[in-house]
């Protein structure tokens, strides 16, 4: 999963070309000057490791929410399925030797009613 994030560019310099920085010499320092440089320096740096910040945090909300999902899983949702599997089952097993005995019954009334009518005939 890509996750886009916006650029954003950010400029310390004014629009025009000529003015370097976008505030007046006459009120400020030399320092102020290796100030502003240093930011814009290091600008581009801290965007990305906003970017990086961002997309981690992302992350780690998806793989909390999957986490959440396997925990579901495992302890609600196969469980539960393995209880239906063991009643369909004994369901079945029962069914099936409810079948048995009543074809063993019939089996049984056959050769009974055969076994009858044959001595009745003698």
């Amino acid at each position: 999963m890509s996750v886009e994030i916006p650029v954003f560019h950010y400029k310390t310099r004014t629009s025009d070309a000529s003015d370097i920085y976008s505030y007046g010499f006459a009120f400020t320092s030399g320092d102020l000057d290796a100030a502003v440089k240093s930011l814009a320096d290091l600008f581009p740096d801290m965007l990305r490791l906003a970017e990086c910040e961002k997309s981690c945090q992302l992350m780690a909300g998806e793989i909390e929410k999957t986490r959440r999902r396997v925990n579901a899983l495992e302890h609600i949702m196969i469980p539960e399925m393995q209880e239906k599997i063991k009643y369909i089952t004994m369901k079945l097993d029962e069914n099936e030797r409810s079948t048995q005995i009543r074809l063993m019954k019939v089996k049984d009334m056959m050769l009974e009613q055969t076994h009858h009518y044959s001595e009745k005939m003698s």
